[in-house]
């Protein structure tokens, strides 16, 4: 009998991970979700200041700069300044917060803002982000003040000071010495006055002086009695502003040497009342909007304020008739300087729609370029040219400087591109150009670059500026009022200028460039370059055909037609390659040692 035996099978052994398999899992979860948060936390910011941050201690986190700048320009409406001492030997006056008329750069503090956690390597921008999330990132905005007020404010103790020098005079047995006089240097104590306000430093500022020596000739008391200037000054008086000057009796006598019935000094008069206009004047200033799409009107970012000057002709007027008739009286003719974008006034303006749009790309610049992209488009953040007015691009950015915000990067310098302060501003500029083309505004100056420039697409379409003297502008044609607004997309490497106004009825095509008079771009240039190694050779320039590019723009406006020619004219540039030394240079024949 055959017995058969049973089958065992074995039992899987159950899989079980161990506790530190959990903690591998949960870590790796736990990265993940860091990293989808912080990406999210990036995503979220792309256009944003990052949250906690604060301007003068005002939170702006969260929010875009244009936002920003709204805000702030309704929290920070005064910015009182300690005040300043002014001294002079044993006498001391003060100026007050009111006499130095500060005003915050909230567009620059925006900007600043705006840069934190942005400006560093990953873990440097992460953690002024962090330092921003727990409060600890406030930015003091830089204050510039009324230098005219300022300036108006030393002239007034400057006449309590003033002196003129004394001469010896002999009044019977008795001679009484000569004794030097006192000026004030205006001009250099509102100089230091500014210095302390920018720097901080509240310390007494002591007046610049400097001393009149008397005159040589003595005097007899008869002599001196002839020459006393009247008693009075002359008090010279702009009720509504409030500003006073006076021409203390040596300055009348010295106008009118003669005295009254006799004739004025008039070069004397207009040196006085020149200097006068200058610590008068305050310029104008424009407002800046920015256009609210979902309430389709434009909004003030930065508030208009009128300026004022004096009427010389009319101030030389009134005092040589007073002086002429011995009055210790005369107006001081001071005229309102309405500015031209008056805040005011936006809803007269004419701003309500989209007119044009241009838009390049710049994906791939170097960090330096992009920065030097952003500085200058916002540069341009609510600009607003008013009808007939004409658009430069210089005037508004002003000197491109390591001081006024750029960077170092590639720019075209004379017959080769080199490292300096700026590349990446005719972006900008190129930018600006496209728009106001293709809208038909007529161009009053525009110049293209040296040779072909890759970044602006297909030639013929760029434009180039070099502060001072190469400048873009245009003319806005139209009835209403234009809205400049840059649109910088860092992430994706776009920009865009949008102008609001009112859209002319007029019809734009632009054709196809037009290439002619191509000439090929010379043999390559080797340099020796000793940072280099033996063998070692790096292209720094690329080939790039002379040419010339015309581009025609068609405009039909009123049922009339007119054609615009845009002609570019490039140089060959030929490619440069550094080589380490001792490298044999492609194409040539090396010699040989027999």
């Amino acid at each position: 009998m055959q017995t058969t035996l049973p089958t065992y099978r074995a039992r899987p052994v159950p899989f079980r991970r161990s506790a530190g398999d959990f903690v591998a899992i949960w870590a790796v979860v736990a990265a993940l979700s860091v990293l989808a948060a912080v990406a999210g936390w990036q995503f979220w910011h792309t256009d944003r200041i990052f949250t906690g941050v604060q301007v003068a201690g005002v939170p702006v986190g969260g929010m875009t700069r244009s936002a920003a700048i709204l805000h702030l320009s309704r929290e920070l409406r005064s910015f009182p300044v300690a005040p300043l001492p002014i001294e002079f030997e044993d006498r001391t006056w003060t100026l007050s917060s009111d006499q130095f008329n500060a005003q915050p750069d909230l567009l620059a503090a925006v900007n600043a803002a705006y840069l934190i956690g942005r400006q560093g390597n990953a873990q440097e921008n992460l953690s002024a982000q962090w330092r921003s999330l727990l409060g600890q990132q406030n930015i003091s905005p830089a204050l510039t003040f009324d230098e005219s007020a300022i300036r108006y404010a030393i002239s007034q103790i400057a006449a309590d000071v003033r002196r003129p020098g004394q001469a010896q005079i002999t009044i019977g047995d008795m001679t009484l010495p000569s004794a030097p006089g006192v000026d004030v240097g205006i001009d250099n104590s509102t100089r230091l006055v500014l210095a302390r306000l920018q720097s901080g430093d509240r310390r007494n500022v002591v007046l610049q002086t400097a001393p009149v020596a008397p005159p040589d000739a003595q005097a007899s008391a008869a002599d001196a009695a002839a020459s006393r200037p009247p008693a009075l000054p002359l008090i010279v008086q702009d009720e509504a502003s409030g500003l006073v000057f006076a021409l203390d009796p040596a300055t009348r006598q010295r106008l009118l040497p003669n005295g009254p019935g006799g004739s004025v000094n008039e070069a004397a008069l207009e040196e006085i009342i020149d200097g006068w206009a200058k610590e008068i004047y305050v310029p104008a200033q424009d407002a800046r909007l920015r256009f609210d799409v979902n309430a389709g009107r434009p909004v003030v970012i930065k508030s208009s304020m009128a300026g004022r000057q004096l009427n010389v002709e009319a101030t030389i007027a009134a005092i040589r008739g007073a002086l002429e008739s011995g009055q210790n009286q005369a107006p001081l003719p001071v005229e309102a300087v309405a500015p031209k974008v008056d805040a005011n006034r936006i809803d007269e303006m004419g701003i309500r729609e989209l007119v044009a749009n241009g838009t390049t790309y710049f994906a791939g610049s170097s960090l330096a370029r992009i920065r030097n992209i952003e500085v200058a488009a916002e540069k341009f953040e609510g600009v607003v040219i008013p009808p007939n007015g004409i658009f430069s691009f210089n005037s508004i950015v002003q000197d491109v400087s390591a001081a006024n915000g750029f960077e170092d990067s590639l720019i075209i310098w004379g017959d080769r591109t080199a490292v300096g302060v700026g590349g990446g501003v005719c972006q900008v500029s190129t930018t600006a150009f496209r728009s106001a083309f293709l809208a038909g505004f007529p161009i009053v100056e525009r110049y293209n670059h040296g040779y072909v420039v890759s970044w602006y697409g297909e030639p013929g379409m760029d434009a180039t500026i070099y502060t001072p003297s190469v400048d873009f502008k245009f003319r806005n044609d139209t009835s209403a009022y234009l809205l400049v607004q840059p649109v910088v997309d860092s992430v994706n490497g776009t920009i865009s200028f949008l102008y609001y106004g009112t859209k002319p009825d007029r019809q734009v095509t632009v054709s196809q460039p037009i290439i002619s008079d191509v000439v090929e771009a010379g043999d390559p240039v080797y340099q020796e370059d000793e940072s280099l190694a033996v063998g070692q050779i790096r292209q720094v320039e690329t080939a790039k055909n002379g040419l010339t590019v015309t581009v025609e723009r068609t405009i039909v406006e009123n049922g009339q037609s007119r054609v615009d020619k845009i002609v570019s004219v490039y140089q060959p540039w030929s490619a440069v390659f550094l080589v380490g030394p001792g490298t044999p240079i492609p194409g040539q024949e090396q010699s040989t040692t027999p």
